[in-house]
């Protein structure tokens, strides 16, 4: 029997059955597929019945944002409720949005936002905590109890959204000073795959989710080509051959993104997909295998649209119009005969610190509005912005300076990578695919081509800036900076 035939949800325990040691299956986050009420209570029954008796009450944590349940006369909050009274389950509930004293819709994750949950928590006694919400939430709250020890305690997430691979993760992305870093969070120990929640998820949620997937289909290059070259310490294919079960059920469901409602099959096994890319990522240890350039480039751009305040566009739909840069970017090195590194001086410390400075000065912080504003205006409005501008520069300098210095020691070895480039070549088309493959799988399921069409439109003169920063987002390294390295420009490796 083929892979594909079997369902996605039955695919997910073969796989982490036939590849992972019983020890490490264990540690990974229970998934649960649940089609309705009753299979739902059940579900509750199983994990709290006896845990809640005479101990702590359940600690359902929301942001505050109104979704659909599935059931026409309640939200998800008021649904869940509801569910826990007529299991017998006390509990209590926790409004994020008023914890943070903002609108629903602006709970992002943040090391501020953990910081403020952790300090509304630490006195009380832990209990079992319930999420039910987003990626955002379900990464702020994961990280609070990992910081607050809550290690103990269950953890369940249910999610109103197939939007991320958070949910079964054991890493946290938080902002800080408008850039992304990546931390070791607590595990969530079951997740509720709740089919009519997911599925009264508004479309362009559930495309963002197989949005953030296709990086499945690039970022492993990123992992190979930074062990090839000896700046990342270690590699493996663990999450590879735990994801490549998936990519047939994965290609095959894009076109029923354009449907509405989506199907509920292609629901079931986005979810367990979704799934089974947070848990390979947590197995190998570091969200590495579906987290590469494509990733930086997003990070680029909500590095723009926080630091100048204005709305984020749904993290997937970027990673998936960045996975075709990636992807093209990809089709430009596979087609080089050679790779010639002797004549490319390395860069100096310093002049990095100016590069990262002079990037961030210039950046397109306001949109489409740049091409309007004189350079008075420019000025006076970048002013209110140069406090976390410094912080960010900080960040961003301090982070690629432990890459720089990994790079510089490589370049002792590269004679090697220059030798063996036909093979490394070989393999590389292995783990990525072209670029028209990725765009055939963007276009059936609806997902932006170009930055202006995004949920929150980007201007070309954004995403051009966020292709030339990417090598400076974090300090593992992508095949942006193996751009950078050949002395050449990101920007000019992928169309716009």
């Amino acid at each position: 029997m083929s892979h594909i035939t079997l369902k996605a949800s039955t695919l997910l325990e073969a796989t982490l059955k036939s590849l992972l040691p019983a020890a490490v299956s264990a540690q990974c986050t229970r998934n649960h597929f649940l089609g309705d009420r009753s299979a739902l209570q059940a579900a509750l029954k199983s994990l709290f019945g006896s845990s809640t008796e005479n101990s702590a009450r359940l600690l359902l944590v929301s942001d505050g944002v109104h979704k659909l349940s599935g059931d026409a006369q309640a939200n998800v909050d008021d649904f869940f409720k509801q569910l826990c009274t007529d299991s017998e389950l006390p509990f209590e509930f926790l409004d994020i949005s008023s914890v943070l004293s903002c609108r629903p819709e602006e709970v992002h994750a943040s090391v501020e936002a953990v910081s403020v949950l952790k300090g509304k928590l630490h006195q009380r006694t832990p209990a079992p905590v319930v999420v039910l919400g987003s990626g955002s939430l379900t990464d702020v709250v994961k990280h609070t109890l990992f910081e607050l020890g809550w290690s103990g305690v269950p953890f369940v997430v249910l999610p109103t959204a197939l939007t991320v691979t958070a949910f079964t993760s054991h890493f946290a992305v938080l902002e800080e000073s408008g850039a992304k870093r990546t931390r070791l969070s607590r595990t969530v120990d079951h997740c509720l795959w709740y089919a009519p929640v997911l599925s009264a998820a508004p479309q362009a949620m559930t495309r963002a989710g197989y949005g953030d997937l296709l990086a499945r289909f690039v970022a492993y290059g990123d992992w190979y080509l930074g062990w090839k070259l000896g700046v990342a310490e270690r590699y493996d294919e663990l999450a590879f051959h735990l994801m490549e079960p998936f990519s047939g059920h994965l290609r095959r469901h894009a076109g029923a993104l354009q449907q509405w409602p989506v199907s509920a099959e292609a629901i079931e096994d986005l979810a367990a997909i979704l799934a089974m890319a947070g848990i390979a990522m947590s197995v190998s240890g570091e969200t590495t295998p579906l987290s590469g350039y494509e990733h930086t480039i997003s990070h680029a751009l909500d590095y723009l649209h926080l630091t100048s305040g204005h709305a984020l566009s749904w993290h997937g739909e970027q990673v998936a119009l960045a996975s075709l840069a990636s992807a093209e970017s990809y089709d430009q090195l596979l087609s080089l005969e050679k790779i010639d590194f002797q004549n490319v001086r390395p860069v100096s410390e310093e002049r990095i610190k100016r590069t990262i400075t002079q990037l961030l000065q210039t950046a397109p912080y306001f949109g489409f509005e740049e091409s309007e504003l004189t350079p008075e205006q420019r000025k006076s409005r970048l002013e209110a912005l140069q406090p976390g501008i410094a912080k960010a520069t900080l960040l961003f300098t301090e982070d690629y300076r432990k890459k720089h210095e990994k790079w510089l020691r490589a370049r002792e070895n590269i004679t090697s990578f220059e030798e063996n480039w036909i093979s490394i070549r070989e393999h590389l088309r292995m783990l990525v695919i072209p670029a028209a493959e990725m765009q055939s799988l963007i276009v059936a399921a609806g997902l932006p081509l170009v930055p202006e069409q995004t949920s929150q439109p980007t201007s070309a003169l954004e995403y051009r800036w966020a292709l030339r920063f990417a090598p400076f987002v974090r300090s593992r390294v992508s095949l942006a900076d193996f751009i950078f390295w050949l002395g050449e420009d990101p920007a000019l490796w992928a169309t716009v």
